[in-house]
This record gives C-alpha cells, structure tokens and sequence, in this order.
C-alpha cells in the first residue's frame, strides 16, 4: 500500500512523502504540475513546484498500479518584496548511535554515521532550496566529546555560507568540553551569551538556554533583557533557543523546556521590545507552533530522528515564511523512517505534528518600523 501525504507547503510547491513505494517510477501530480522520480523499493519523496500562492490543490501520486490521492494549500506570501533566505537546524546529535529510550534503532554500518549523513543531507538539501546562511539551535553533539566538535565543524564549516550557532544541554553536561575554539577555526560562530547575527530585513539573536553541567533549560534576567535590547535595534528578529518556553512552572511534556514563570518573563520582554519578532526553538525533536502576546513560538525537530527535517526561512519586508521540509536523500530517510516505530509507534505521531504547525506564514504586525 502506498502511504503518502504532503508534508511540507510554502508559496509555490509541496513536498510530498512516502513510505513505501515499490521499484520503478513514481509519478507525482501537484495541481497542473507534475513530477517523477525513481524508487528502488522504500520511503521516499518529492517536492513540486511551479504553483500559485494561497491555492488549494489536488495532488496524486502513483507507482507500479498503487495509487494515493489528497489535497494541500499552498501558503499565502508575505507582504512586500523577499529579502533573504535561512535554514534553521538542531539538534544534530553527531557522536550518536541509536534513537529511542526503549528497544533502540541502531546502526548496523558504523562507516558513515547516521547523524552525519542526516546532517550533511539536510544542510545540501537547504542550500540547493536557497539557504544564504545557517542558524544551529544546539545539541550540535551527542555528548560535547572531543572528538565530536571537529566533526560537527566540519559539517558546518564545510556548508559555504554563514553559520551561527548557540549551545544546547548535550553541549553542556559533566563529560563536555568547550567546543568554541574548534568552531571558529572552521569559521562557524559559536554563541554561549546572547548574540546578534544580522542578515538583510532580520535580526538573529541567539540565547543559549542550558545552565553549564545542568540539563533543564534556563533564561536569566539579564540574559532576556540583553537579547530584548538587541532585537529592539532591528526592524524584525528571531530569537533562536535551544529549549523551548514550557506555558507551567512545571513541564507538562518531555522533555522539558524552561519553566514557564521564566519563560513568561523572557517572552514578555520580547515582545514589548519588538513586536516583529518570532521565537525558534529545538530540543524536544518535534514540530509545535503556538502565539504568545503576538509572537509566534516555533518548535522543530531533529536532523537524525523521525521524520529527519530541516526548516527554512524566507524573509519578507512584511513578514517572515517558515517551510520544514523532510531530508529527502535516500541515504538519509532511510534511517529516518526507522524511527517512526520507536515508541511502540508513538513516536511516528507525536514528532512529525500538524502541517499548519510546521509551515506558515506570518505578517509583521508593525510593518515598516524602524529600529529602536
């Protein structure tokens, strides 16, 4: 049986996922457009492009007599003319081996380890969709190993474009070293403080959460108000986290993210600093969008783990476009599709979230201001 969906839309394609589909061609139909591509017997995907913005559209995909059909809407564009593109990765893991907390996938093939594989598919797979620089939300490394910060340099430094990083909790336990040195000599800019990374229409204001030694996530005082100030003297921002903002004191989901008095507190001086502002965020491997006060707080998955994503970002003079796309790289999905039964199957529902949650659109609601 050929299970498809589409997983990912933006303003002018979709992407459309299998998980199995027999030897042979597969024919993929978006609307009036069309693709096809080869299978040799397993998951895979395309991404077809050429539609109209704001469109709803029937789309079919056929293989060897099997046959799925759906619809999807592609996104409304932002106001105004495109000013930059980014891709946004995390939670990387290089120096794993296996995923999942009970009854583990694992490697068979040690060669060439599925965490890099994934990430170097997901960073080729950005940059041939546009991606003018990287922004990595942390948990770059399994463990913070020494011999797994030259890897992860490697990887990013290798990508041609600006990279930007920030730390995340698997950087930052007992057994971890400073990887910052290594980074920089591979020209990738590692933050541990709140830092700006300025591309044209937007402000990247990176804010490490994890406390050095501890794993639950964390945003001191001054650290808010520093990462507000800088976003203030921007006409829009990102605030790129590791840990997500938990709504209670206590987490509700796992793993959990910065308890919510402080991430209200954070949030709130955010928003009142620049109201053309989204929050990003990594660490629980799933895809999740919720709006606070205005802002609209993103969540998006691992590299490695199911379903294996990457998320772009298309600035606008009016407004920003988040697409998280699937790694459609054989070598890669491969792995990925693995992890859709850990979890007794759990894990193949919880992860991948809905859609509208992983790809929209959003209209600055201060359109034209100025920096503070």
């Amino acid at each position: 049986m050929l299970r498809a969906e589409v997983f990912a839309v933006d303003d002018t394609s979709v992407q459309v996922c299998w998980r199995f589909a027999p030897p042979g061609r597969v024919h993929v139909a978006a609307g009036r457009s069309t693709a096809s591509v080869p299978s040799t017997g397993g998951p895979g995907g395309v991404v077809v492009g050429g539609l109209a913005p704001g469109t709803r559209v029937r789309v079919a995909v056929a293989a060897a007599g099997w046959a799925w059909a759906g619809h999807a809407r592609t996104l409304v564009r932002p106001p105004g003319r495109e000013l930059c593109r980014f891709a946004a990765l995390n939670d990387l893991h290089i120096g794993a081996t296996e995923f999942g907390p009970v009854r583990a996938i694992r490697e068979v093939d040690h060669r060439d380890p599925h965490a890099v594989r994934c990430a170097r598919a997901a960073i080729a797979e950005a940059l041939a969709w546009g991606a003018e620089a990287f922004v990595v939300k942390g948990d770059l490394t399994q463990e913070g190993r020494p011999n797994e910060w030259p890897v992860v340099a490697g990887l990013l430094g290798a990508a041609g474009v600006p990279v930007f990083a920030i730390e995340g909790n698997h950087e930052t336990q007992r057994s971890s070293v400073d990887g910052r040195a290594v980074m920089r000599a591979a020209g990738v800019q590692l933050a541990v403080t709140p830092t700006a990374f300025d591309l044209p229409g937007i402000r990247v204001v990176g804010v490490p959460t994890p406390r050095w030694h501890g794993d639950p996530g964390w945003v001191t005082r001054e650290a808010a108000l520093e990462a507000a100030e800088l976003a203030a003297a921007a006409p829009a921002a990102v605030l790129a986290l590791h840990h997500y903002p938990q709504r209670f004191l206590l987490p509700t989901l796992y793993p959990p993210g910065i308890p919510g008095p402080i991430a209200r507190r954070a949030l709130n001086a955010w928003a009142a600093a620049n109201p053309n502002t989204i929050v990003i965020a990594g660490h629980t491997h799933r895809h999740r969008r919720r709006d606070y006060r205005g802002l609209v707080i993103a969540e998006s998955g691992s590299t490695k783990d199911f379903p294996g994503t990457w998320t772009g970002y298309v600035v606008h003079e009016g407004g920003i476009m988040q697409v998280t796309r699937r790694t459609l790289a054989p070598a890669a999905m491969e792995w990925t599709e693995q992890g859709r039964r850990v979890l007794g199957g759990l894990w193949g529902v919880w992860s991948p979230g809905v859609r509208s949650h992983r790809c929209f659109s959003h209209a600055w609601p201060a359109p034209g201001r100025t920096a503070a």
